[in-house]
């Protein structure tokens, strides 16, 4: 009897582990994640509690709650110093792209130099990597001193897909995942070319905690699968 319940006990405890794993993710790639979790909880594992914000957010979280798992771009995620990642699972390569509202006429980049690109939205560039991308491209394009005037900085990249959405501003700098998910209430987006900014390799960090934690491992190896990679895929990565 004894052994029965211990052996109780260990199963009601590993659930109770895998339903508590905690993860980080980049606010712009909230909807590929939310699909990846109800695959990965469809096909019999435990619930995962996601958090999304920019990266001063999620940092500032994770230093503060069991987090084992950041899901954004791996050259921010190595520059901090205040979180120990043990190994990155690459999940794909971020794109920038100008994304345009709807009436807007917009064929490349030299249009945001345009009169009638009146506002041009992005994030901040010290908190999501499409900020810093973005003003890699700038600077590059030599763009960035024509355009400076119609900046508008925000939080995040759905901040900037919203407003875009909404014709609060003409353009947005973000990334594609995003531009894709609001494809219907935007009117189109044409993709900066590489060239102009450092490249962005989107990556699942393990923090020193996931290491040890069975769930964690668990759903590492989720990300690996063919369903986990369609997800991205069709969400531009």
């Amino acid at each position: 009897m004894k052994k029965i319940l211990v052996f109780l006990c260990v199963a009601l405890l590993s659930h109770v582990c895998a339903d508590d794993l905690k993860i980080a993710v980049g606010a712009g790639y909230k909807k590929p994640v939310v699909e990846v979790l109800k695959a990965y909880e469809a096909s019999g594992n435990g619930k995962i509690d996601a958090m999304y914000g920019n990266m001063a957010q999620i940092f500032a979280h994770a230093k503060q709650a069991e987090i084992s798992l950041v899901i954004a771009d791996k050259k921010f995620l190595e520059k901090q110093k205040e979180l120990s990642f043990a190994t990155y699972q690459t999940i794909g390569t971020g794109i920038a792209v100008i994304a345009y509202a709807k009436g807007v006429s917009f064929d490349s980049i030299e249009d945001l130099t345009k009169e009638s690109i009146k506002s041009i939205a992005m994030p901040e560039a010290k908190k999501a990597i499409y900020g810093d991308a973005g003003m890699e491209f700038l600077n590059n394009a030599k763009l960035y001193d024509r355009v400076k005037e119609k900046l508008l900085v925000v939080a995040t990249v759905p901040q900037v897909s919203s407003y875009v959405a909404t014709h609060e501003v003409d353009v947005g700098i973000m990334n594609l995942t995003a531009a894709l998910d609001s494809i219907d209430k935007i009117g189109g987006y044409i993709k900066i070319p590489q060239t102009y900014y450092t490249p962005i390799e989107i990556v699942a960090g393990s923090l020193n905690a996931c290491e040890a934690d069975q769930a964690c491992q668990a759903f590492v190896a989720f990300l690996k699968t063919p369903k986990a990679k369609e997800i991205f895929v069709k969400y531009g990565l």
